[in-house]
């Protein structure tokens, strides 16, 4: 390994131990990586990618894909999409973006600090959603009166509703169950945790929707917050009041995540729909006409093909280097950012 890239790999692990304790720009890398397997002749495929944008909990900048195009659900959701065919026996779909999370603490003692970038307005997020929220369902409606009866007010009844929905169900691994299914199997993953508070909000009339996302440092999760006229969008996480019931996380979001869903995303395309369905990674959908087997797909971020960290390779031939951008383009030399040698960041300024 040259001087020079040594020097490069040196300033780089002062910048990841540094930005590790920061709130900074994050440089991130949405990917799927799909394969063919068998010899189906595939005729028609479609894929979707949540893509970020800017909310209430963090800025997003320079988004760019290396196919297919972006489609604006509304002012506060967008997908990559693409349809078309499917070459070779791999595919890649990936978007790339720079992130700067926001760390929110609600005061509750001050009505004036709205936690609101007015995207789309709040009502948006009424009603009935499909098979994940039914406000018309009875269960829902008994609990929610319940404690609807014993609040001054909205922030308290969503209070109770966090406390409630936190310590009368119990975590169960699998996620994304119908409400039908959360309330008959008596819990869920963090998904369905949020499900459940935003039934109980939405049947009382209080705006409510699920904020899903992908971890800055691996993993997924998902929360919801409500919507309240002096304080704007409130978050809470009843998931994390379920694990540690002596916890406070009502009012407070610690900017851990890069939210690419707020609400259940619908898209009608031609001859294609999706309505009412939580987006977190990816979906596709694939048309053959003959062969046997199938498509898969699998999800990878930045953190699933670069390191933070730097490990010393010694006697590495320059000639023998590989060197990428961030979105996984390979290049014939070092340039300005982040790049990646031999599957390590070497940031150049």
């Amino acid at each position: 390994m040259n001087a020079y890239v040594r020097f490069l790999l040196a300033i780089l692990l002062l910048f990841s131990f540094r930005s590790s304790y920061a709130q900074v720009e994050i440089d991130f890398t949405n990917k799927v990586v799909f394969a063919r397997n068998g010899n189906i002749s595939v005729s028609r495929f479609i894929a979707l990618l949540p893509a970020p944008v800017t909310n209430e909990y963090q800025e997003i900048d320079a988004l760019q894909a290396n196919i297919g195009r972006f489609i604006e659900i509304n002012s506060a959701s967008m997908v990559l999409y693409y349809d078309g065919s499917f070459e070779g026996d791999k595919m890649e779909i990936f978007e790339s973006f720079r992130c700067k999370p926001k760390k929110v603490k609600i005061d509750f003692t001050d009505k004036g600090q709205k936690n609101d970038v007015a995207l789309i307005s709040p009502r948006e997020y009424l009603g009935s959603d499909g098979v994940y929220v039914d406000v018309d369902n009875i269960v829902v409606q008994q609990i929610g009166d319940k404690l609807w009866s014993l609040s001054e007010n909205n922030i308290d009844y969503a209070k109770r509703c966090y406390e409630y929905v936190a310590s009368h169900y119990k975590y169960i691994q699998g996620s994304w169950r119908s409400l039908e299914n959360i309330i008959r199997e008596g819990g869920g993953e963090c998904g369905d945790f949020t499900t459940l508070f935003v039934n109980l909000m939405r049947y009382k009339g209080i705006p409510a929707r699920h904020n899903i996302g992908i971890g800055i440092n691996g993993g997924y999760h998902v929360w919801p917050d409500f919507y309240d006229e002096d304080y704007g969008w409130i978050p809470l996480d009843p998931t994390y009041k379920n694990s540690n019931p002596n916890g406070d996380y009502f009012g407070r979001y610690d900017g851990e995540l890069i939210i690419v869903s707020q609400g259940l995303t619908s898209l009608v395309e031609v001859d294609f729909e999706m309505l009412n369905m939580p987006l977190q990674v990816f979906a596709y959908w694939y048309w053959y006409t003959n062969g046997v087997g199938d498509i898969s797909g699998v999800h990878k971020t930045s953190k699933d093909y670069q390191v933070d960290a730097v490990v010393p390779i010694e006697d590495v031939p320059a000639t023998s280097m590989k060197i990428y951008n961030v979105m996984g383009i390979e290049q014939d030399e070092l340039r300005h950012g982040i790049n990646i040698v031999d599957g390590r960041k070497v940031y150049v300024k």
